[in-house]
């Protein structure tokens, strides 16, 4: 097996990074669009958002130097400044991990929460935030995320 290296994102990594989208939201739901379209949407709004030194974005993406195998996205949002507590004023959204079914349980994507985990430490957010699926919950786990007690959600 190749080497493979986490990076970040660039834009010219956005074509790729749309097709890998696709391929993560089609592989248990039914696509709404053309597969075409949505990667000309998909890619043009990942080229804007992951260009070097992007903010608030940014994407990591597993590289193994032919192809991209995986990727993970970060948000970073402000909360609002608080006078009675010393706590941090940057909040994290981790969305759209994704490692390709062929490389996965051999330790990429724990490495990959990792390095955004790490990364969002750095940076000092309060919290880091992302809603996960049945069948990520143990990675996450294993990661020190935990289920909250005190958030609310409204879907529509």
């Amino acid at each position: 097996m190749a080497r493979v290296r986490i990076r970040l994102a660039k834009s010219s990594d956005s074509h790729a990074l749309a097709e890998l989208r696709y391929r993560f939201r089609t592989e248990t739901e039914r696509a709404a669009e053309t597969k075409p379209r949505f990667l000309r949407r998909c890619a043009s709004w990942m080229k804007k958002r992951f260009r070097s030194g992007a903010y608030p974005w940014r994407c990591w993406v597993l590289d193994d130097g032919k192809q991209l195998l995986g990727h993970v996205c970060v948000q970073l949002f402000e909360k609002i400044p608080n006078p009675v507590n010393d706590e941090p004023e940057l909040h994290a959204y981790i969305t759209n991990f994704y490692v390709v079914p062929e490389m996965r349980s051999q330790g990429l994507g724990k490495s990959l929460l990792n390095k955004v985990l790490s990364w969002c430490r750095a940076r000092g957010t309060d919290a880091v935030i992302l809603w996960a699926t049945p069948g990520s919950k143990s990675l996450y786990r294993r990661c020190g995320l935990v289920e909250p007690t005190d958030i609310f959600e409204l879907r529509y």
